[in-house]
C-alpha cells in the first residue's frame, strides 16, 4: 500500500558510508521508489556508491523518476546550499562533522522538521554545546542502535529484566577482532571511546531505570572511577583502540571493555547481575538469556531485529513521535552522554601498546 504522505523530503547525509549503505539507503530508496518520499542523498564522492545490486536497481529507477537525487556537498555547493524544507535529516557522517551539519540544516528544515544524528552528537563537547544554543525544542535527536536492539527487554515486563531483581553489577563488552577499517580512520581518529562508550552509557542507564531511554539526571550522576587505555602497534588513528572503563551508575558498578584488533573473534555481550539472577545479552547472535537463582532452566528471547530499519519505519511510515521510538534520545540526554564520554577521555593518560589479535586479558596485564 502506498503512503498518502507524499510531501516528505528526506535527506541522508553520509550516504556513501558503510553504515548508511547497509541500513539507511536500502530502506529510503524503497520508500522513494514507491512515492512516499523525495530522497536527497548527500556525499563527498563524485557519485553515489551503491554496493547492493537490488538497491542499485531501485535507485536507478527512482532517480529517473525524479524522486531520488545525489549531491556532492563539496562540488555541488550551490545546489547543496539551496536545499530547503527537509522534513527528516539523517546524519550518518564522521563524528567531528555532526554538529556542523546539523547547524547547516537547522535553517533548512520544513515546519516541524527534525534532525537525527547517529551517536555520538559530535566528537567535540564544545561543538555540541554550541549547537545546543541554536536548536529549537524537539528538533534535534540522537539515535543509538544498541539501545534500539534492547527494545524487547525494555518493552516486555516479563522479558527477564524484572525477574532478576535489583541490578547489582553490569559488564559490557564491545570487542572486535578486526583492526580499524582504513575508511573509518577519519571517524575514529580521536579514539574508540567517542565511538563506542556512548552505547555502554545509554543502554546501561535504560536497563537500570527500566525505561526506553536513560534520564538526563541519571547521566549527570554517572561517576567515572577508572580508565585504562591502549593502542595496537602501528594503529592508523591517534586515539585509543582499546579502553577498559569502570564507572558507577546509580550505585550500580559498571565495567566496560571496548576495542578493535583484539583476539581472534568478536566478543559483544552485556551481563546484568541482579539479586535474583543474571541476564545476558548476546549482540552478535541477537539473543538474550535469563538465568534465575536456584533454577536449572533459563528463559531466552531475541533482541530487536532490523533495529535501524524499524526506527526508520516508525518515523517515515508511521509518523511516530521520536521519543516513543526505541533507540532515540532527545538532544539534552545525548549532550549528557557526550559530557560523560568527555570525562572518561580526560582520564586517559599514557597508553600502553599491544599487538593485533592480542587477548583482552593479556592487554589488561600490561597496566
Amino acid at each position: 500500500m502506498q503512503s498518502t504522505h507524499l510531501n516528505k523530503k528526506v535527506v541522508l547525509e553520509g550516504c556513501n558510508g558503510e553504515w548508511a549503505q547497509k541500513h539507511y539507503l536500502p530502506f529510503l530508496a524503497k520508500r522513494a521508489a514507491r512515492g512516499d518520499i523525495e530522497l536527497w542523498a548527500i556525499g563527498r564522492d563524485s557519485e553515489i556508491l551503491l554496493k547492493d545490486d537490488k538497491t542499485r536497481r531501485t535507485w536507478s529507477t527512482t532517480q529517473a523518476r525524479g524522486k531520488a537525487h545525489y549531491l556532492n556537498s563539496l562540488k555541488d555547493e550551490q545546489s547543496y546550499n539551496s536545499l530547503s524544507n527537509a522534513t527528516h535529516v539523517f546524519i550518518v557522517t564522521p563524528d567531528r562533522t555532526h554538529s556542523q551539519i546539523a547547524e547547516f540544516w537547522l535553517e533548512r528544515l520544513a515546519p516541524n522538521g527534525k534532525i537525527f544524528i547517529e551517536k555520538p552528537l559530535d566528537d567535540s563537547l564544545g561543538s555540541a554545546r554550541k549547537l545546543k544554543q541554536r536548536i529549537r525544542e524537539d528538533s534535534v535527536f540522537l539515535f543509538d542502535h544498541y539501545l534500539a536492539r534492547a527494545y524487547p527487554l525494555l518493552r516486555d515486563e516479563n522479558s527477564g529484566l524484572a525477574q532478576i531483581g535489583a541490578i547489582k553489577k553490569i559488564k559490557f563488552n564491545i570487542v572486535e577482532s578486526r583492526p580499524i577499517n582504513p575508511k573509518r580512520v577519519e571517524t575514529l581518529d580521536k579514539g574508540l571511546t567517542f565511538d563506542l562508550f556512548g552505547h555502554v552509557l545509554a543502554l546501561s542507564g535504560a536497563l537500570i531505570e527500566q525505561s526506553l531511554a536513560p534520564s538526563k539526571s541519571s547521566m549527570q550522576a554517572v561517576k567515572i572511577e577508572e580508565v585504562k587505555a591502549a593502542q595496537y602497534d602501528n594503529s592508523p588513528i591517534s586515539g585509543e583502540t582499546f579502553a577498559w572503563i569502570k564507572f558507577n551508575f546509580d550505585n550500580v558498578e559498571v565495567t566496560s571493555v571496548i576495542g578493535k584488533g583484539i583476539s581472534t573473534r568478536d566478543n559483544k555481550f552485556m551481563q546484568i547481575n541482579g539479586t535474583s539472577g543474571t541476564l545476558k545479552l548476546y549482540f552478535k547472535k541477537g539473543k538474550f538469556a535469563c538465568i534465575l537463582e536456584g533454577r536449572e532452566e533459563k528463559s531466552q528471547g531475541e533482541l530487536q531485529r532490523k533495529h535501524v530499519e524499524t526506527y526508520l519505519e516508525e518515523l517515515i511510515d508511521k509518523d511516530k513521535q521520536p521519543m516513543f521510538i526505541p533507540g532515540v534520545l532527545d538532544f539534552d540526554i545525548g549532550l549528557e552522554v557526550l559530557t560523560v564520554i568527555d570525562k572518561a577521555k580526560a582520564w586517559i593518560g599514557k597508553m600502553v601498546n599491544y599487538r593485533e589479535k592480542e587477548t583482552r586479558s593479556s592487554i589488561l596485564k600490561k597496566f
